[in-house]
């Protein structure tokens, strides 16, 4: 299950837990994309439960890719609040090769998250 919120300003909010049907996955393509048209660059917060594997269809892997290069400029701050390590050390391991700043936190830090975010510049 996926829901994505506007919060403020250019901040958008994604709550993953379990996995995420292929509706729900174009249904967020779709949210982010029309929060990308009206703020230009947005900030995301990704606060990521316990996941199921896949968490996404197989047969969106490629849509995720394409998004993500496509839009690699349009975000600028990505909080990612899992308490998963591994997420942790995915986050540290991309961050160098984003253009984006990602930094992980986690799920007891959610506001610390959300403070990070609507500071961020």
């Amino acid at each position: 299950m996926i829901e994505v919120h506007e919060r403020q300003d250019n901040i958008v909010e994604m709550a993953i837990i379990g996995s995420v049907t292929a509706q729900e996955f174009d249904d967020t393509l779709a949210k982010l994309k029309a929060a990308i048209q009206r703020h230009g660059r947005i900030r995301l917060l990704q606060d990521i439960g316990e996941l199921d594997l896949p968490p996404i269809p197989l047969s969106k892997l490629w849509a995720d890719v394409k998004f993500s290069f496509e839009h690699l400029s349009d975000v600028t701050h990505v909080a990612v609040v899992a308490d998963q390590a591994w997420l942790g050390i995915y986050v540290n391991l991309l961050n160098p090769l984003m253009k984006a700043e990602l930094k992980h936190f986690k799920r007891t830090e959610l506001e610390v998250a959300r403070t990070w975010l609507t500071q961020a510049a």
